[in-house]
C-alpha cells in the first residue's frame, strides 16, 4: 500500500484522473480515519471507478449519503465528464466561488423572468377584455328550478333555521320530510314538532 501524504493528497484533489489503484485502496484509511472527510471519499470513488473496482458500489451508496452536492458523484458515475482543465477543475477553490456566482446569475435571470411575467399580467389586466357568449345556456335562469321545499334538499340544519327565523310552518315540513327521510330518527323529529306547535 501506498502512504497518502500531504502533498500527494494535493496533487490528486487537483488532478484526481491520476490516481492509481494503490492509491485509492489507501484513502481508503483516511476515509475511515475521518468518515467524514468528502474529498477523500470522493477521490476514493473516483480511483474504484477508474479501475473498476468491485468495492465502487458499496463506497458510491456511502458517499451519496453524506455528500452536499450530488452532481459530482453523477460526473463520476460518468467518469468521461470530469475534466482536468485549469477552468473546471473538480475541486478547486474557484469552483465554489464561480458556483456561487453563477447561482447570482441565475437568481438574477429568475427576477427578470418573474419581473417579465408580472408585466404581462399587469398588461392582461389593463387591458380591455370580454368574453362574449352567444349561447343561450348561460343566459338561462336555473334558479327556478331551485326549491328548498324538495325533499332531496331537507336538512336539519335547515329546518333548525326555519324554526331559528320563526318560519315555524316550513320549519313543521322540514321536520315530516325528515322524518320520512330517516325513520330512524322519527321520535327526535316528532319531539321537534311538537315543541313548535306549541310556540305557535
Amino acid at each position: 500500500m501506498v502512504d497518502i501524504s500531504k502533498e500527494l493528497f494535493n496533487t490528486l484533489v487537483m488532478n484526481p484522473k491520476k490516481i492509481s489503484l494503490d492509491q485509492s485502496i489507501s484513502l481508503k484509511k483516511i476515509v475511515k480515519k475521518y468518515p467524514f472527510f468528502q474529498t477523500a471519499r470522493v477521490i476514493e470513488l473516483i480511483g474504484l471507478k477508474k479501475f473498476k473496482n468491485i468495492r465502487f458500489k458499496k463506497a458510491l451508496k456511502k458517499t451519496a449519503i453524506q455528500s452536499s452536492n450530488r452532481t459530482t458523484l453523477y460526473e463520476i458515475i460518468e467518469l468521461d465528464n470530469i475534466t482536468t482543465s485549469e477552468e473546471n477543475k473538480m475541486f478547486s477553490l474557484d469552483n465554489s466561488k464561480n458556483s456561487f456566482l453563477n447561482w447570482l446569475k441565475v437568481s438574477n435571470k429568475s427576477d427578470i423572468l418573474k419581473n417579465n411575467q408580472d408585466s404581462i399580467i399587469e398588461n392582461f389586466l389593463n387591458s380591455d377584455h370580454k368574453i362574449i357568449s352567444n349561447n343561450e345556456y348561460y343566459n338561462k335562469d336555473f334558479s327556478e328550478n331551485f326549491s328548498p321545499e324538495k325533499k332531496e334538499y331537507m336538512t336539519e340544519t335547515l329546518a333548525k333555521t326555519y324554526f331559528d327565523q320563526k318560519k315555524y310552518h316550513e320549519a313543521i315540513k322540514a321536520y315530516e320530510v325528515l322524518s320520512l327521510k330517516y325513520p330512524e330518527k322519527i321520535s327526535l323529529f316528532a319531539d321537534q314538532i311538537k315543541t313548535i306547535k306549541n310556540k305557535i
